[in-house]
């Protein structure tokens, strides 16, 4: 049996969304404040009987209370039937509809209370809602509660907070789209499906508390399961224990003798034969809660819990979660099990949250624990250790969550390829930067500081932008992820003109070839960004003639060189030749001080010079592979006098706003 979706409504951000999962690992990821822990939640609030707050109703739920209130309070006898059918349609309800798959090997006796029509698909629909016992006796509470003939949407609200749990409850029944189903007990839900949450552990033993040890506390519960299938350990240790309490008895009888022989001074413990003794009492109970520790050993020494570090217990206690969870599940027997495992990434170092991911599955396999596990985090690391179609993308926009399922994007194995190479941090960015190669990611910081310093509103800075470096000739590829997170995008890039020329092969045959060239009317682009996404233009006059609009689709916007000076032509190929251009004053003043290019720089008089020759210029830094060389020299030497080129300042201008 496996859960394979879900819908819910009016929990929190979760105001109307549909999760899939996959048969194994499901991760959700995004931002903070996006609803991921509000899923876990919700399933941990039916499965367990919890209770709802009135605050984990969604806001756009409070607009239907008031909504369904002045409707039920306009009734008259005319339209009261109908009136009444379209308020307890509409009246908020916390809903979770699960969709499970069964097949001929689960157990039928706990299936079939859920069971709503005959249709042989092999899915059963469960609903599970917090909704009202009498809508109409909820309203006319309300009613009596709100005297006053005018009264304010905050003020009602307010009367409904107090009083809503005297007559919502929850209600667990099969669902159908036909006809109204009975309901079934909690007991009967909870009899066909177990769940684990393992929260996220920010308390382990960090050397702060001497006398806690949640690690300690794991694995008294593996005792108190594993004594019944090892009765024969079991006893041995009791046995132990009985021996070790007569023991130390007599060891604290000598200890403090001359002590208790004091007490009859003073007429204790009274006539008779009575004595005082002291003696152990060593049970399993208190021998985990405050006598065994976890210790670690490396070589002849021990070192206790703490020692090794918070992301071992962290992992240790998942892990020891995860096998006593195996124990209740193979004594209870379920159809189908859930781990739900919140953000595990806590206290682990990177390497250790990427293997996490790829082992849980492996793992489970190892300890024969049929089941799914939903996890939700932060962690780029485990995200992009993930496969594809097992990532739910939450983003919040407005009041409410969105979720995308990554397995609906086109061209899933050149992603699946490319997300272990940096572009996890897409998923909890505010905003995305793309770059065409190392020299414009090593000075994208130093270009945003410019420009705030130049424009105090311009804030990029505090934003979560992430910078990812994906080359030219693959940026277009991604142009479907982006789209898909709806994220707002800056794509940088370069003209790349080209010319064609005709040559001779190998063979002697004459072919034409594309060169690259400086900038000039007749060429080219050999971008496919520029020819094949935006603005779907190759001739170089037509791209440096574009409008703004032409660059923009959705929410991305590209960026590329742009004529900045009286001839409408005079136009970098690249990043360096741009940068050339627009600072060849900079780049005469200084040219005894760029290691990167100060033997081209040699012959060249003036900063017209420079300009001039700007493509020269650009051509040594390829030609002798300095690109690298060039960015730090622009660090390095009095970075403040040089200006960001405009093609870049423009692009970063509109990300900010």
């Amino acid at each position: 049996m496996k859960l394979i979706k879900v819908q819910v409504k009016n929990f929190r951000l979760l105001h109307d969304v549909n999760i899939t999962f996959n048969e194994g690992t499901t991760a959700i990821v995004g931002k903070n404040n996006s609803g991921k822990t509000s899923l876990t939640t919700v399933f941990n609030i039916f499965l367990n009987s919890k209770n709802i707050e009135f605050s984990d109703f969604s806001l756009e739920s409070h607009k239907k209370f008031i909504e369904i209130y002045k409707l039920y309070k306009g009734i008259t006898g005319d339209n009261k039937e109908d009136t009444l059918v379209a308020i307890k349609k509409e009246c908020p309800k916390i809903q979770l509809y699960l969709t499970i798959k069964y097949d001929d090997n689960d157990n039928w006796t706990t299936i079939k209370p859920f069971f709503s029509t005959l249709e042989d698909n092999n899915e059963i629909v469960i609903l599970c809602e917090f909704s009202p016992k009498s809508t109409e006796n909820f309203l006319e509470k309300l009613l009596e509660l709100m005297l006053a003939s005018e009264y304010s949407d905050v003020e009602l609200i307010d009367k409904i907070s107090g009083c809503y749990h005297e007559y919502y409850d929850n209600k667990i029944r099969p669902y159908s789209e036909h006809n109204e189903t009975l309901y079934v007990s909690s007991k009967e839900l909870n009899n066909l499906i177990l769940a684990k949450f393992i929260n996220a552990q920010r308390g382990l033993d960090d050397g702060s508390s001497e006398n806690s040890s949640k690690l300690s506390k794991v694995f008294h519960k593996q005792f108190d399961y594993r004594h019944e299938e090892d009765e024969d350990t079991y006893e041995k240790l009791l046995e132990a224990l009985k021996v070790a309490n007569e023991n130390i008895g007599i060891q604290l009888d000598s200890f403090f003798s001359s002590f208790i022989g004091h007490f009859g001074t003073f007429g204790f413990p009274g006539l008779g034969d009575e004595k005082v003794t002291l003696k152990s009492q060593l049970k399993t109970d208190n021998l985990f809660k405050d006598n065994v520790r976890l210790f670690y050993s490396l070589d002849a020494n021990h070192f206790p819990e703490k020692y090794n570090g918070l992301g071992y217990s962290n992992l240790i206690y998942i892990i020891s979660q995860i096998i006593g969870f195996c124990n209740e599940a193979l004594e209870k027997r379920n159809n189908l099990n859930l781990i739900f495992i919140e953000e595990p990434e806590a206290h682990m170092h990177p390497q250790m949250q990427s293997v996490f991911i790829k082992k849980i599955n492996e793992f489970l396999k190892v300890v024969k624990l049929d089941c799914q596990v939903i996890l939700t985090t932060h962690s780029s690391h485990i995200l992009t250790n993930a496969k594809l179609d097992s990532i739910r993308h939450f983003a919040k926009e407005n009041n409410f969550a969105k979720v995308r399922n990554l397995s609906e994007l086109n061209d899933n194995n050149f992603l699946q390829q490319y997300l272990t190479l940096g572009i996890g941090d897409l998923f909890f960015a505010d905003k995305a930067i793309l770059v065409e190669g190392v020299v414009e990611r090593i000075l994208l910081p130093v270009f945003i500081e410019k420009i705030e310093a130049e424009n105090n509103k311009i804030r990029l800075s505090e934003q979560y932008i992430t910078l990812v470096e994906v080359g030219g000739a693959y940026a277009n590829k991604f142009k479907d992820l982006l789209n898909f997170l709806e994220l707002k995008t800056l794509v940088i890039t370069d003209i790349d003109s080209v010319e064609e020329k005709n040559k001779k092969d190998k063979n002697g045959k004459e072919i034409t070839v594309n060169e690259k060239s400086k900038v000039h009317e007749n060429c080219t682009s050999s971008n496919v960004i520029l020819t094949s996404w935006m603005p779907e233009k190759s001739k170089i006059l037509d791209l440096l003639n574009s409008k703004e609009e032409d660059k923009i689709i959705n929410k991305i916007k590209v960026t590329y060189q742009n004529s900045v000076h009286d001839n409408p032509i005079k136009c970098g190929r690249s990043f360096e030749e741009s940068f050339v251009i627009e600072n060849s004053q900079y780049i005469f003043d200084k040219k005894a001080d760029l290691q990167s290019i100060k033997y081209c720089l040699r012959t060249y008089s003036n900063a017209e010079e420079i300009k001039e020759n700007s493509y020269d210029i650009q051509d040594f830094i390829d030609r002798n592979k300095k690109k690298t060389d060039f960015a730090f020299d622009l660090l390095s030497v009095n970075r403040d006098d040089w200006n960001v080129p405009t093609y870049i300042k423009e692009g970063l201008e509109w990300l900010a706003k």
